[in-house]
């Protein structure tokens, strides 16, 4: 690898172990057009329940039941911020022990959420307007890092089957977190 490639990228990550997301490179969207919204809500579903309750949801069912309150509840095509919040909202309405957080600057508040004692994997949108070749898109961010000049990454899941893609944080807007109370 380059000197210059190297170094385009961060060395250094802030956040949770990409180990922790391996298993997701199994949940890929294959659906057209793309659900990256219910994909990446049923990640950070997933993950919750399987790092506070020991249960490991099905993918499938979560897939599903997602999908009808993120992806198929309002008459638009595509997912917003606002989409995975309502969709995660109610899926953990009755749930008191979480949670559901919406912002729309990501930098800052992913950089707050993986920078506690316990950190928190934060569903990330990417947009084409911010020059992003995933174009409108969802990741699950669960590190970031800056390189040698300053520029702000972001580590995450995407839903086409990489669980450790790097982008630049500077290409993303809106993010949803699930929160304990």
């Amino acid at each position: 690898m380059s000197e210059k490639l190297k170094n385009a990228f961060p060395s250094n990550w802030v956040g949770l172990s990409p180990a922790r997301f391996r298993k997701y490179k199994t949940w890929i969207n294959a659906v057209k057009p793309g659900i990256c919204g219910t994909y990446v809500a049923a990640v950070i579903l997933h993950d919750v329940f399987n790092q506070s309750y020991g249960i490991d949801l099905e993918k499938e069912k979560l897939i599903t039941g997602l999908k009808t309150v993120i992806d198929d509840t309002f008459p638009y095509k595509g997912t917003f911020p606002w989409d995975v919040w309502h969709g995660l909202d109610w899926v953990l309405k009755d749930n008191a022990d979480f949670s559901v957080k919406i912002h729309f600057v990501p930098e800052r508040k992913v950089i707050s959420l993986l920078n506690r004692k316990n950190p928190i994997p934060v569903a990330v949108g990417t947009a084409t307007l911010f020059g992003s070749p995933y174009k409108n898109h969802w990741v699950v961010v669960y590190a970031y890092g800056y390189n040698q000049e300053g520029k702000l990454f972001f580590k995450a899941y995407d839903n086409h089957g990489r669980y450790t893609a790097i982008l630049p944080a500077s290409q993303t807007i809106g993010c949803v977190w699930i929160e304990p109370n």
